[in-house]
């Protein structure tokens, strides 16, 4: 059995022989380059593939934002003193940049492409970091959570947090000057539009005060654009139109460590839930006789999960009646952005429109991505009671549904944390409203003179939100790294360009038009069902690609049993399990039969599946489930049987045969040689 180093190896050898197709000229100097991996993974092992490489990569991106390479970190020692780029994959270097290091006029994009594959093949891999990170980790947690500001309104209580009458008492530029405050009235009177600040102005407290008032000004537009926010009616009117009732419990883990078939059996309903969320209401089904459930509310459970070697990710899983409830308004913000003026900016379910923007923005420099740093961590609820005040309906329900302790089991000291953040990730609101602040933000740094909705909708297809990775115009992002640095919010500046023709938003990175995003494999070791399947998945997005013989290397990674049984799909054949081709689909290498009880040919492939384990579950918390998910009218509701299917399994099934569409007579290309 391979291990993660040696697979990496044989699959960057794959890509050796795609780079020197693409350039014979550099064979010799390849051969060196790959001696040198070679010797590089023996003497550091993993640790090269997901540290050392990956910094090669971010010296090539910082190179291609600012027109010249600065080498720092390892494998980063440079060929000569006349020759100053990386003398690891030189030759690729040298049609990037040149041989002091400046960038071309004639950059080859092939070139930046082929560099950022090598480079960070091995950046996601799946790895657990050393204990010593993870504590670095949970102390910079701690350390965010301290110096976060205050909120203003009492997010420690159990009653409701706002109302129409207090909410306009509170401005984002509470943070700063507050010029002409009138005696006796604490609303600061209201800028003149053509007051906006210049960047020279944005230093003093007033002109960071009037780009404060302008996000301000259009939070209150967007936000009160949602609509009122009722729990019963909205569950209610989506019952009506099918589509369940809106609450539902996450497939994730929660605080209590409770099953998702028995979350429903064990509720926790505190008084601050219940003060929007009524448990008659939300709770239960009409007519179902059950016991109060305990007002207690415990503290979410902070869980430190596998990112990369760098370090892991910090989470937070939620009590089972506060993720039930956050559901509910997920569902809220799903239908509200679906139209209105969040529509045009932000799509929780499709991240593929900012890809597009990214690509044109690559290409015309005229928009700038930006990414943020910590970013759930560092979105405090001061600034999400002043964004939202214009809806109290909306910012009550949050409130209600958010927990306010959480647990840390991970520290060496061990406690409970009241916190000063809106919600940690993990939780099932925090994407939306994330994504709806930084909105507000982004259009309020882009938008000169009056702020109304012909000049937010003017915005179009300049501005693009998707949770912490922002499109917005080049004009406006010196405003907004003064208004996210106010509100405690940090831009990554690393991550974040606007001055080269590289661009990077929502796992699609451009340059002069071009896609150069790389393919990062979490796992290149088929020793599980659910590995082997990422391995055929990771194939065939090297194949995509057009990266072929990296694509035979890995999918060679496979036991010779499971290759032999795998479809040859072609592009159009959706839905098919298999190795892609783009000349159609193949079925004749596959073991065949007639099935004389369904009159039809079958083959024999490898599929993965769950492995289920049903039980029966009754009460009136199973209707209350039944109401929580979607109706399909092709398809009954069965939820009187859970089935556990978090396990899976892999093996050799009869399908049916005939449906792929198949390749031309000398057309199968680089795939017929993938099996035998």
């Amino acid at each position: 059995m391979k291990s993660q180093a040696d697979s990496l190896l044989h699959v960057a050898e794959g890509i050796r022989k795609d780079i020197q197709l693409a350039y014979p000229a550099l064979e010799g100097c390849l051969s060196k380059d790959f001696d040198r991996l070679a010797l590089y993974c023996r003497t550091r092992g993993l640790a090269f593939f997901t540290l050392d490489l990956p910094n090669l990569d971010s010296i090539l991106i910082d190179g291609l934002e600012t027109g010249r390479l600065k080498l720092q970190g390892p494998v980063s020692r440079r060929v000569s003193c006349k020759i100053r780029v990386p003398r690891l994959f030189s030759g690729l270097w040298l049609r990037v940049f040149d041989k002091s290091a400046c960038l071309r006029q004639d950059v080859d994009v092939n070139a930046i492409f082929f560099l950022r594959v090598l480079c960070t093949l091995g950046k996601k891999i799946a790895a657990g970091c050393s204990d010593d990170r993870v504590k670095s980790a949970v102390r910079a947690y701690h350390d965010i959570e301290w110096r976060l500001r205050s909120p203003t309104l009492d997010w420690a209580g159990n009653g409701r947090l706002d109302d129409y009458e207090n909410s306009r008492y509170r401005h984002l530029g509470d943070s700063c000057y507050k010029p002409r405050k009138i005696p006796g009235f604490p609303l600061q009177e209201p800028l003149q539009q053509e007051e906006l600040p210049l960047e020279d102005e944005l230093e003093t407290p007033l002109g960071l005060y009037r780009l404060l008032d302008q996000v301000q000004r259009v939070a209150d537009l967007i936000v009160d654009d949602l609509g009122l926010y009722d729990p019963i009616w909205f569950s209610t009117s989506r019952e009506i139109e099918s589509r369940g009732i809106g609450f539902r419990h996450g497939t994730g883990a929660v605080a209590e460590r409770i099953p998702v078939h028995r979350r429903s059996d064990e509720w926790t309903w505190s008084a601050k839930l219940e003060s929007v969320f009524p448990y008659e209401f939300c709770g239960r089904t009409a007519g179902a006789v059950m016991g109060i459930p305990d007002t207690h509310e415990p503290p979410s459970r902070l869980i430190a999960v596998p990112k990369t070697a760098k370090g892991p990710r910090l989470i937070a899983s939620e009590p089972a009646s506060h993720m039930w409830c956050q559901q509910g308004l997920l569902a809220f913000f799903e239908d509200r952005l679906r139209s209105g003026l969040g529509s045009w900016f932000i799509d929780l379910k499709d991240q593929s429109k900012s890809g597009k923007l990214v690509l044109q923005a690559s290409l015309d420099r005229s928009l700038a991505t930006v990414d943020l740093s910590d970013a759930s961590d560092r979105l405090t609820c001061w600034t999400v009671e002043r964004i939202f005040r214009g809806n109290p309906s909306v910012l009550n329900a949050l409130h209600a549904a958010r927990t306010r302790y959480i647990r840390d089991d991970i520290s060496y000291e061990p406690g409970f944390l009241l916190t000063k953040k809106f919600a940690s990730q993990g939780t099932a609101v925090t994407f939306p409203v994330q994504s709806l602040v930084f909105l507000c933000i982004a259009l309020g740094s882009c938008l000169d003179g009056e702020v109304s909705v012909d000049s937010i909708r003017k915005l179009r297809g300049r501005v693009r939100v998707y949770g912490d990775d922002i499109i917005i115009p080049v004009y406006g992002y010196e405003r907004l790294i003064h208004v996210m640095d106010e509100l405690q919010l940090k831009v990554n500046k690393a991550k974040s360009f606007i001055r080269g023709n590289f661009r990077e938003s929502c796992g699609v990175d451009g340059y002069l038009g071009y896609d150069v995003t790389p393919v990062k494999p979490k796992t290149l070791v088929a020793d599980s069902p659910a590995s082997r399947q990422a391995v055929i998945d990771t194939s065939n997005n090297l194949f995509n690609k057009g990266l072929f013989y990296a694509s035979d290397s890995c999918s060679a990674l496979l036991p010779a049993r499971i290759k032999r049984g795998l479809r040859i799909v072609g592009i159009n054949d959706a839905g098919s399990a298999g190795l892609t081709s783009f000349v159609g689909g193949n079925e004749s290498h596959l073991v065949s039969r007639w099935n004389q009880r369904l009159h039809r040919t079958e083959v024999r492939v490898w599929s993965i599946r769950d492995r289920a384990r049903k039980e029966t579950r009754e009460g009136w918390s199973t209707l209350l489930v039944f109401f929580a998910s979607k109706h399909n009218p092709a398809k009954a509701r069965i939820v009187s049987e859970y089935v556990d299917s978090r396990k899976t399994s892999d093996g050799f099934s009869w399908e049916p045969s005939g449906y792929l569409a198949q390749p031309s007579v000398g057309r199968q290309g680089r795939r017929s040689h993938r099996v035998s």
